[in-house]
């Protein structure tokens, strides 16, 4: 019924407030289509321009200016600021004018927001580093002589977390304590058996 009264009120309207409505829209549903795609697939769902400017000096780094989601956050801000000011009387241009102001402060606003949120991200090395030195328990096994990783149990950054070990001496069995000695790479952790 809401859905029937919105079409026939679409149908009603002028072509310039049918156009701020579709671009609303549009921006709308490539916002839902986005947090869709990142519950199922379990990413962000966007990409950046390769030719955009981007506030961490590079590409990937998740500031980027120009990103579907606050052209989506732009779009969104145009097409329904622009509705609501062709719906109160303003004319199309003004309309347009108002609509992109609209669309620049909530695009703006999510750049903002985002880049102060990527910021907070970490690759996980300074991080991990906080394990140094302290005990652990192996959770499963760790092969002697840097043969192959196993992994432990270690408390660090406020939680308990598992971390894949290696170690220079003898096999270390599941349950075994240890004592983190190293970083070995960007993502694992040399350890030696508590004696």
């Amino acid at each position: 019924m809401i859905f029937s009264s919105f079409i026939g009120q679409w149908s009603d309207e002028s072509m310039a407030l049918n156009i701020f409505w579709g671009i609303g829209l549009l921006g709308l549903l490539l916002i839902i289509l986005q947090a869709m795609f990142g519950m199922l697939v379990g990413h962000d769902g966007d990409t950046s321009s390769s030719g955009s400017v981007d506030v961490e000096g590079g590409h990937g780094g998740g500031g980027s200016i120009v990103s579907i989601k606050t052209i989506s956050a732009m779009l969104l801000g145009f097409g329904f600021g622009g509705a609501i000011l062709t719906k109160n009387g303003f004319s199309v241009g003004l309309a347009a004018l108002g609509g992109l102001g609209i669309g620049l402060v909530i695009g703006g606003g999510y750049f903002v927001l985002m880049s102060s949120l990527y910021r907070l991200r970490s690759d996980g090395t300074s991080v991990l580093a906080e394990a140094i030195n302290r005990s652990a328990t192996v959770y499963l096994r760790v092969p002697g002589n840097l043969s192959g990783a196993g992994e432990i149990q270690v408390a660090f950054g406020g939680r308990l977390q598992n971390v894949r070990a290696y170690t220079r001496g003898l096999e270390l069995p599941t349950s075994t304590s240890v004592r983190v000695v190293a970083l070995h790479g960007d993502s694992a952790l040399l350890v030696e058996k508590l004696s």
